[in-house]
Formats: C-alpha cells, sequence, structure tokens
C-alpha cells in the first residue's frame, strides 16, 4: 500500500536521491488520531461514555481505532512502521490509579496475547483500566510494529470536570504523545493556558540530540477570543526555544502538531490581528531564510507543497492546515539531523483513510460497529544523521520553498460537485451505519420536523443539518410534511443519524406540500 501527498502525489520523488554513506534517513510522523479514548468508562465527553445506546463507544470500538491507527503506521518501513510519531488526542486517564505506567512490564503480563482478544472475549476491569497507549503499544507490538518508547504529556486528570454541568469549568480530555525507536534522552511537560500541556521530547538518533515539540493549542482557528488563547500557547513555545537557542543557536528542533491554526492564519484570519503561529511563534515560508540563519528562525513545511496541495482537513467546503510541522536552522546544517529536503506532505491513503468522490479526511465514527480514522489527515517529514559535525556547513537546496501564503483557504469541490456522480441512499445503510457515514448521497425525504430539522427517508428518521446559516434557515421555512429531493453527507451527530446539506445547490427539488 502506497500513501499519496496532498493532490495525490506519491511521496517517492525526495526519498530517492542518494544520501551521504554516513547518512541514516528517518520518518518523523505527526498523526491526531480523533478521540483516542481508553475502555474505562470514565470520559468528558457524552460521545466516549459506554451505555445502552445503539451508538455508543465500547472496548470493541476502541479496538478497530486501535486496528486504524496502526493500518496508517505499517505504510512506512514496509510494515514497521515511521521511527518517530507524534499523537495528539490521546484521553488524560481519568482512572490513573487502576492504569499501568511500567510499558515493558505490561507487555510482558500480557505477551500471550493480543489487544483484539483483550478487548474482546478476555476483557476484564484490569484491561479497562490500561491507559490508551498502553493499549496502543501493545497492539503495535502484536502487529510487528515493535520497538516504540512511549512518552506522554504529564496533563492531570481533572476529576471533578467529568460531572460538571458549569460551561466555566475546563474540561481537558486529551494529552500529547510521542512514541520513539530512538533513545529518549530527556523529556518535559510544558503546561500552557487552555490547551493541552506541550510535550518536549529530546531524542538520541546515532548519538546526535534531536528535539520534538508536540503542540495541540486551543482550538475554533478563526475565533477571535480563541487566538488569544493561541497566543498565549505560542508564547509558551516561543519562551522554550528562545531558551534552547540561548543554549546553542544550532540546535536541532522539530515543531509540530496540531495548531488549530493554519499555516498562512494571518493571510486567512486577518480580523484576528496579531497571530499566534506566524506573528508570536514566527512560523514563515522563506526556507533560504531559515537556512541561511545563525539566530532564532522557523521555516513552515507546508511551503514544501505547491499552494494547491496544501492541505490535512476539512472544515465547511475548505480545506485546511491545522496540523502543521516547522524547522531550526539547525536541521539545515551538517551537524547532527538534516532535513531531508521537499519530503514534507499529508498522509493521503485513497479509499483508506478518505471518504466520498471529494477524498476528504475519513473521520471516526461510534456509529455502528464504529468505523473510520480522524479528521485530520497525518503529516510527515524525513530527516537524517550527518557525520560532518560541522553547523556552519549548510545543505543546498532544491526548490526552496518561498514566502507565497495565499490570503484565502482551497476550496474542496464541495460547491462544485455533481449530483449526478452522486449514489443514492439505501436504506440498508442505516442498519450497518459505521461504513457509510462521512458518504455523500442522493435521498428524497418528507420533512417531520423544523426544531430540531429532521426528515423521513424511506420509513426513517434522520436530523437534518447545514453548516450554513442561512441554508438552515432556508431548510425550516419548508412546511412540515413536504417532500422533497437532496444530497446530503451522512453523519452521526450525538448518537443520532443526520444528513449534513452543504450547499444550496445540494437541494435537488424543492419541497412540495403532502397531498390531503
Amino acid at each position: 500500500m502506497k500513501f499519496t501527498l496532498a493532490g495525490r502525489l506519491v511521496l517517492a520523488a525526495a526519498l530517492s536521491a542518494p544520501l551521504p554513506s554516513s547518512a541514516k534517513e528517518f520518518s518523523v510522523l505527526t498523526y491526531n488520531v480523533e478521540n483516542l479514548f481508553d475502555a474505562d468508562g470514565a470520559a468528558i465527553f457524552d460521545d466516549y461514555a459506554e451505555s445502552d445506546a445503539a451508538h455508543a463507544y465500547s472496548p470493541a470500538k476502541l479496538l478497530v481505532k486501535l486496528q486504524n491507527v496502526g493500518r496508517v503506521l505499517e505504510t512506512f518501513n514496509d510494515g514497521a512502521g515511521p521511527e518517530v510519531v507524534c499523537f495528539n488526542e490521546f484521553e488524560i486517564d481519568f482512572t490513573p490509579e487502576t492504569g499501568g505506567t511500567d510499558y515493558a512490564a505490561v507487555l510482558a503480563k500480557y505477551g500471550d496475547t493480543t489487544v483484539e482478544r483483550m478487548l474482546t472475549d478476555d476483557l476484564d476491569d484490569d484491561i479497562r483500566g490500561l491507559p490508551v497507549e498502553v493499549l496502543l503499544l501493545k497492539h503495535l507490538e502484536d502487529r510487528g510494529l515493535k520497538g516504540y518508547q512511549v512518552v506522554i504529556g504529564r496533563d492531570q486528570p481533572e476529576l471533578a470536570a467529568l460531572d460538571s454541568k458549569d460551561s466555566k469549568v475546563h474540561r481537558k480530555a486529551h494529552k500529547n504523545a510521542v512514541f520513539s525507536k530512538f533513545p529518549v534522552k530527556d523529556t518535559r511537560s510544558h503546561a500552557t493556558p487552555d490547551a493541552r500541556d506541550i510535550l518536549e521530547v529530546t531524542l538520541d538518533v546515532d548519538g546526535h540530540p534531536l528535539t520534538v515539540l508536540v503542540n495541540h493549542w486551543k482550538s475554533r482557528a478563526g475565533d477571535v477570543g480563541a487566538e488569544q488563547a493561541r497566543r498565549l500557547n505560542a508564547r509558551t513555545v516561543r519562551d522554550r526555544l528562545d531558551a534552547l537557542f540561548a543554549e546553542d543557536p544550532a540546535v536541532d528542533v522539530i515543531v509540530t502538531g496540531d495548531f488549530n491554526s493554519h499555516y498562512n492564519q494571518s493571510e486567512v484570519n486577518p480580523h484576528l490581528g496579531k497571530t499566534a503561529v506566524n506573528d508570536v511563534l514566527g512560523s514563515q515560508g522563506d526556507e533560504e531564510a531559515t537556512a541561511a540563519a545563525t539566530g532564532y528562525s522557523l521555516y513552515n513545511l507546508w511551503h514544501e507543497q505547491p499552494p494547491e496541495r496544501r492541505f490535512a482537513d476539512h472544515y465547511d467546503g475548505e480545506w485546511g492546515t491545522l496540523m502543521q510541522t516547522m524547522i531550526t536552522p539547525g536541521l539545515y546544517d551538517h551537524r547532527g539531523v538534516q532535513y531531508v529536503d521537499n519530503s514534507f506532505g499529508a498522509v493521503i491513503i485513497e479509499g483508506v483513510n478518505t471518504v466520498g468522490p471529494l477524498n476528504l479526511p475519513r473521520r471516526w465514527t461510534n456509529a455502528g460497529r464504529g468505523a473510520g480514522w480522524s479528521d485530520h489527515f497525518p503529516v510527515v517529514a524525513r530527516f537524517r544523521t550527518v557525520a560532518d559535525g560541522d553547523a556552519a556547513k549548510r545543505m543546498a537546496l532544491s526548490n526552496p520553498g518561498k514566502d507565497d501564503a495565499p490570503e484565502d483557504l482551497i476550496e474542496s469541490g464541495i460547491d462544485d460537485l455533481d449530483p449526478e456522480s452522486v449514489p443514492p441512499f439505501k436504506p440498508a445503510y442505516a442498519a450497518d451505519p459505521g461504513e457509510h457515514i462521512g458518504q455523500i448521497y442522493r435521498a428524497r425525504g418528507k420533512i417531520t420536523s423544523l426544531r430540531p430539522l429532521a426528515v423521513e427517508v424511506d420509513g426513517d428518521e434522520y436530523l437534518l443539518h447545514s453548516f450554513d446559516e442561512d441554508l438552515r434557515q432556508k431548510l425550516r421555512s419548508y412546511p412540515k410534511s413536504s417532500t422533497f429531493e437532496f444530497v446530503g453527507e451522512f453523519a452521526l451527530h450525538r448518537g443520532k443519524l443526520q444528513f449534513v446539506i452543504a450547499d444550496d445547490d445540494w437541494i435537488l427539488k424543492k419541497p412540495r406540500a403532502a397531498k390531503g
């Protein structure tokens, strides 16, 4: 199985260039796994608390999530997995007293079984108590992806938030993690306002230190209040980088994660004023400037791709770049670790972690037996070690990135989707919905409710939604019991199946009032 870059280009050309005989090349993958929650039943999000509801989370669905993460990782290195994986959205363990933090001991204890059996036939309270990073580590071992050391952020569980209905109570659910096949020299966890701790891990890559800072900033990319929180998140990272640069201006640092900002945040969201990622952190696109710098500089690897292929997530008809990787000048010199030029891209495995005619991210769903991957494509970059030991010598660049950030996000093609290319919805899809969530279908239905919006299709009722407020109001203007034909994305919202109508052109035939 080959993975592709945004734009469906095979990531091969940059990786096939000859390396120095002393070089050892490796991958750093950054992957938001969208709510990888454990099996202890304690969860901040109702969607991930076990219940008797039809589409509730369960240990069996956790198994599906683990299997799908493994399927992505084994596309690297002939099935052995990337050397370094930086994860976002591991659940904070809300039952730490029952978990296992001695990873080697847990692997030894369950060495004669598999995670598949552990989460099904052999499930017991001890297994339920294991934190999700242990279960993923064990599953990777089961399928041959061996040798990972695990480091997690030190985010503390806020047990009061589990039962709180107060919107002012900060409901922190996630932590960051690093899985590394290189020895771990040092770890730090930096608390930052209204976001996950920033996880700092220093690795020993064949005797050379490499520092990785894993981020997951405050959400809502276009929101002014959220940007204020992200500026504080960026300041946390900037202060740490300033300290590292003061110790060694040629330090090798990778800054990566889910920034809940676009790489061109200051261009696409000018109403935010001073932006976290561009103005505070200093992320920029002039590769030659960073490669030549002798002090602080951060090159954003999205500039390795042509503007039309810069995307890794999708929202409301537009592609985004919330997942990012930035590198420091030291990764361009001939000392220690060096970036492999033009090796960055999104990991898009068509028909696997994509869905529908537009190849959107196939996000996770609890529907039915559970299915999907994540609402973000992972991103990856390649690095290598060099033996020169010369921090003054700089690598030659091929087609260096330019500071060419566009002022608009890339449209995903929803507005131009041809309804004739969309298959019809079938009643059987509701009986086994997991594999069909995220797909786009044509359907004919009858309005059964205006608040909430609902439609009956082939005898079953579904919620009806649009992210466009004007379109929602238009749908509410249709007479109750009237029928119409539409194109909709099949989805699950708070345990209920629904159709999401993304564009006015997705209404194929306007409603007709019911006879009689």
